[in-house]
């Protein structure tokens, strides 16, 4: 039972626990919470949920090509069979994981973009969720960047659409502020760039027993980008 690689929501888990409700992927619950789903699609995504972040982890830890579907079965309890009947093979696991990766900030950007405030508040709401959910999800951030080469063309094309779309919408938001008089930047795209980076590569150093929590940082990295784009407004202040 295999669906097109498109119609398969990215399910990687992004609850914020003080944070806006929201920034979710459609998993096992949400089917059955909204009515959208039957038991048995609900059970599906459940599995298929399963399947991916055990796979993230085991990738992260061995690499692509040192693990194997017979491990990954190993692992979660099952046999080889009930991992191909959710996941063509290895090589659609590992793209799977790095379809809902690329497209997690656009998650963020879309429930961020959707509330109704200044650039600065989007900007700051932006960076703080997408930096939490960043560190909540280690392991599939680590496999999308170490394992980036070894996705198909068709897959490859995909992730470069959806990261040029990403620049995109940021340099969008950045530009609307700059233009509104809230934030001062002397290249947009450079200043993009540099935030992106900065939160895309918390999987390198992020350790949840470490003396910062994941919340202290993506709070300390909302501060530092506003600092960056020379903010006339913090979040909390009326615009």
């Amino acid at each position: 039972m295999h669906t097109s690689k498109r119609d398969i929501p990215s399910i990687i888990k992004l609850e914020e626990p003080d944070l806006a409700e929201g920034t979710k992927v459609p998993s096992a619950s949400d089917a059955k919470a909204d009515g959208s789903g039957s038991i048995r699609e609900e059970l599906h995504l459940y599995r298929r949920e399963r399947i991916l972040s055990t796979a993230a982890g085991l990738f992260s830890q061995k690499g692509y090509s040192g693990a194997s579907v017979s491990e990954l079965a190993n692992m979660i309890g099952v046999t080889k069979p009930f991992i191909y009947y959710y996941m063509k093979n290895k090589q659609d696991i590992l793209e799977q994981i790095c379809i809902a990766t690329i497209d997690l900030p656009h998650l963020v950007m879309n429930e961020v973009f959707a509330e109704d405030l200044s650039p600065t508040g989007s900007l700051y709401n932006f960076v703080r969720r997408f930096a939490w959910v960043q560190g909540q999800n280690q392991n599939y951030v680590s496999v999308f960047f170490r394992e980036e080469l070894n996705l198909s063309p068709e897959v490859s094309q995909y992730v470069t659409g959806q990261r040029r779309k990403f620049d995109e919408r940021l340099e969008d938001l950045l530009t609307k502020g700059a233009e509104a008089g809230d934030f001062r930047i002397d290249d947009v795209p450079v200043t993009a760039r540099a935030i992106a980076g900065m939160i895309c590569w918390i999987f390198t150093w992020f350790r949840p027993e470490g003396r910062l929590t994941l919340d202290d940082v993506s709070r300390h990295f909302a501060d530092l980008t506003l600092n960056m784009v020379d903010a006339r407004r913090r979040p909390d202040q009326p615009a």
